[in-house]
């Protein structure tokens, strides 16, 4: 909607991504200060998570820059991808988490709190996330198909062929601030109520809205398998991976009660 900057060469896109930063990092805070954890492990896991978060914005725009690659077979650094940047994200946590944790921690004590962590990281990526797509509304990218009218509203976008092309697209982005800050209502909640299921519920969840959301985008996202975008095929592999976390809940579950017989 509004690609322009405001101020500094800063653009609301940029004012909300760090707006979503501020309020992943003040969850993070709150949220594990309920629980019965070492400050030095809080603050480790919090130092891991923000180098992260800062090697995950620049994972971002390689994984961006590779699907262009891919497509036109020119490697140029533009644009973002959010699955790029959790993945480098999750990548750069844990080296840090192993490779700088052992020496820290003689004892191996940040790894007993881990399942703590796997509860609020999915709090804090949906807040997150949330406000990063708010931000691309105003950027006015990560848009929906274009249509005459309502329920589509009035962007000015980088479309056929056009850096500037005005018309009435489909607010994905908005569909999808939607869905996040619902989403971390509800892993919130979760986390409260200690069910120990955040991870498998942002998984499943996220995994199968941004697989359907796909065919309402218009914005162009690269192409790895025909048929399906690079979004779609990611989507797939988290929900896999949700569900082979409820298989081992399960088995696991299973185990525990045929000891106890």
């Amino acid at each position: 909607m509004y690609p322009y900057t405001l101020f500094w060469d800063i653009g609301l896109y940029d004012i909300c991504l760090t707006v979503g930063i501020i309020m992943a990092l003040v969850i993070y805070d709150l949220y594990m200060s309920k629980r019965k954890i070492p400050s030095k492990v809080q603050n480790f896991y919090l130092l891991a998570g923000v180098a992260a978060i800062v090697l995950g914005i620049v994972s971002a725009g390689l994984f961006q820059s590779i699907y262009n690659w891919i497509e036109t077979g020119k490697f140029v650094f533009m644009g973002t991808t959010f699955y790029g940047g959790l993945i480098g994200g999750v990548i750069v946590f844990f080296a840090v988490f192993f490779a700088v944790g052992k020496y820290l921690f003689k004892e191996n004590e940040h790894k007993k709190y881990f399942s703590d962590l796997f509860e609020v990281a999915p709090c804090c990526i949906t807040i997150a996330h949330a406000f990063g797509r708010i931000g691309c509304l105003f950027a006015g990218c990560c848009f929906g198909k274009e249509v005459d009218g309502f329920p589509g509203i009035k962007m000015t976008v980088h479309y056929k062929g056009s850096d500037n092309y005005v018309g009435y697209f489909l607010p994905t982005q908005a569909y999808e601030a939607v869905f996040l800050f619902a989403l971390f209502a509800v892993t919130s909640t979760l986390y409260f109520k200690r069910k120990d299921v955040n991870f498998i519920v942002y998984t499943i969840g996220y995994g199968i809205w941004r697989f359907a959301l796909e065919y309402l985008r218009a914005d162009d996202r690269g192409a790895l398998i025909p048929g399906i975008t690079p979004s779609q095929f990611i989507s797939i592999i988290i929900v896999l991976i949700g569900v082979g976390m409820i298989v081992y809940k399960v088995f696991k579950s299973h185990k525990k009660g045929a000891v106890k017989k």
